[in-house]
């Protein structure tokens, strides 16, 4: 599963790939990076981060759900799902939202809160 994530040859949900981090004891966000990083106990929950991370930025950019999904290309109800942690997004919608924020996989997944 690995290799095929980092061929791109496969489109994980953001679920296992936070499985996969959980197993290997590091972040999700930092499986998109250049390094790993070890998680640490009492970690928000990976649905938790990207919702917040997606909001913020939308808001800082003064961007509505329908710009951001007229932007991405992502559904607006996919991006109100997302929001509210009510979906288990795949990486390349995240990937296709990130980039229209102008954010990395990697930032998108990332907890800046802590």
């Amino acid at each position: 599963m690995i290799q095929l994530l980092e061929e791109g040859l496969v489109n994980a949900s953001l679920k296992t790939v936070d499985k996969l981090a959980r197993a290997l004891g590091v972040t999700a966000g930092s499986l998109m990076g250049r390094r790993p990083v070890a998680r640490q106990e009492g970690e928000a929950l990976i649905e938790e981060v990207v919702a917040r991370n997606l909001v913020s930025t939308r808001k800082r950019l003064k961007l509505t759900q329908q710009n951001l999904s007229q932007q991405s290309g992502v559904n607006i109800s996919v991006i109100a799902h997302i929001e509210r942690q009510a979906r288990n997004p795949s990486l390349l919608t995240l990937a296709k939202l990130a980039a229209s924020l102008d954010l990395s996989l990697e930032a998108l997944l990332t907890d800046s809160s802590s």
